[in-house]
């Protein structure tokens, strides 16, 4: 099994493929497009269709949908930040809207585009659910209801106990908010798609081609064997933006993880009345996110999203996570009886200390996107069409979105960031763990 394959299920299962060629020498480029995920990706495929003339490479460390790209959970939908009401809090009604409509968009323009160029990625748009199951998350839950109401969003349904399980059944769901708006997908069949596309438009994909420097003020991007001079530089990196001098302070990766059960049978999916692809999370801060894989396995994360001290980018599994996470699937579905389970893996996502995205400018013609926060499937994909739109010098409602050119909040440098987050954590952690008492309290009264 080669180095790539084992980064997760979704790699695996598309077997071995044959990369593209490392950079050697010295080349030329209009735009070098450092990592060739979603953002990478997109943007470069946006760049050449807005001007097939331009000169486009990208720089990927591994292959193509390696990193997050190639792990994550496959939802492609709406979810911006950690939560509506933080977001309200943070940044009023007003933006809260705008945020919504570029997600939406984001949405609804990445079916497009693979609809566009024919990729087979297992697409299904069935929609989504957020499930309350304790008291705390209904009362969240309810309230995110409410704001999204107000503000006039679109799409989403109000699902009571019986509604909510006549659509996928566990006997821990009270209510759920459904939003049509959600798709589920293959995410590395995506991503490999994408490197496809790009390459029939031209896009030079290096891969096994890791950065080691970048001179910004000559523009030139180094590899161990080879270095690119190019007149714009989009860093497409995310979570590995960490390596970046100019990002550094800008995000950090924070870990999820995930873990895979054995196919299920007909009669198990009965049990669970799982009929329609719908994906599911529930209203945690540390939420779940669960779904049926295209071939009936259930895929579970979320649960904790973990720092490391120092910031490492291999921390690609965690026992202790994979335990917790099987317990979940167990407690969540207990008709499933003595569930087996396959696969585990994990790896870093890119959240900003603010806990929304952000796309901007770190020099004279250089660009970046990040702090994705693990909804990247669509919102990373649409990112690449804005960053385009700002490398053309265009204004459009993408250029004009709050999170374009906004003013980061610097992430301290060790040990006070490894403080920082763990402080935050601790907070988010202890508003979840509020709902648990509390269903436990009142469960001890019934009997």
């Amino acid at each position: 099994m080669s180095s790539y394959t084992n980064k997760s299920f979704w790699l695996e299962s598309i077997g071995e493929m044959q990369p593209n060629e490392s950079l050697s020498g010295n080349v030329k480029a209009d735009v070098c497009i450092i990592g060739a995920g979603f953002t990478g990706l997109s943007t470069a495929i946006h760049l050449k269709e807005k001007d097939p003339t331009l000169e486009v490479t990208i720089l990927e460390k591994g292959v193509a949908g390696i990193g997050a790209s190639g792990r994550n959970a496959g939802f492609s939908m709406r979810l911006f930040g950690v939560t509506m009401d933080l977001t309200k809090f943070r940044h009023g009604g007003k933006k809260t809207k705008e945020a919504d409509d570029y997600m939406l968009d984001a949405v609804n323009y990445l079916e497009d585009m693979i609809e566009k160029y024919n990729i087979n990625c297992d697409y299904v748009h069935e929609g989504m659910m957020t499930i309350a199951s304790n008291p705390q998350e209904l009362k969240n839950l309810k309230k995110e209801y409410e704001i999204a109401t107000s503000l006039g969003m679109k799409g989403f349904k109000w699902l009571d106990e019986k509604e909510t399980k006549q659509l996928v059944h566990s006997p821990t769901y009270l209510a759920a908010r459904y939003d049509e708006h959600c798709a589920l997908l293959h995410p590395a069949k995506l991503a490999r798609g994408l490197a496809q596309v790009a390459k029939k438009l031209g896009v030079k994909i290096y891969e096994n081609s890791e950065v080691v420097q970048v001179n910004h003020k000559e523009k030139t991007i180094e590899t161990k064997h080879g270095k690119v001079s190019s007149n714009q530089i989009v860093y497409a990196t995310n979570a590995y933006s960490s390596a970046f001098k100019k990002l550094k302070r800008k995000q950090v990766p924070i870990y999820t993880y995930i873990t895979l059960t054995e196919q299920l049978t007909d009669e198990q999916i009965k049990l669970l009345n799982w009929d329609r692809r719908i994906g599911i999370e529930d209203a945690r801060n540390f939420l779940h996110y669960y779904r049926l894989t295209p071939d009936n396995r259930i895929l579970l994360g979320g649960s904790e999203a973990l720092y490391y001290y120092g910031s490492p980018l291999q921390k690609d599994k965690n026992e202790d996570m994979n335990l917790l996470l099987q317990n979940q699937v167990k407690t969540i579905f207990p008709q499933l009886g003595d569930i087996k389970f396959t696969h585990h893996w994990g790896g870093p996502i890119s959240a900003s200390l603010d806990l929304i995205p952000a796309i901007g400018k770190a020099g004279s013609d250089i660009w970046y996107s990040l702090g994705c926060m693990g909804h990247g499937v669509s919102l990373s994909n649409y990112n690449g069409l804005t960053i385009t739109e700002l490398l053309s010098g265009e204004k459009t409602k993408r250029t004009d979105f709050f999170a374009v050119n906004r003013r980061i909040v610097p992430i301290p440098p060790e040990p006070f960031k490894y403080v920082t987050i763990s402080a935050i954590r601790a907070f988010l952690r202890f508003e979840d763990k509020k709902g648990v008492k509390q269903a436990n309290k009142e469960k001890n009264k019934v009997e």
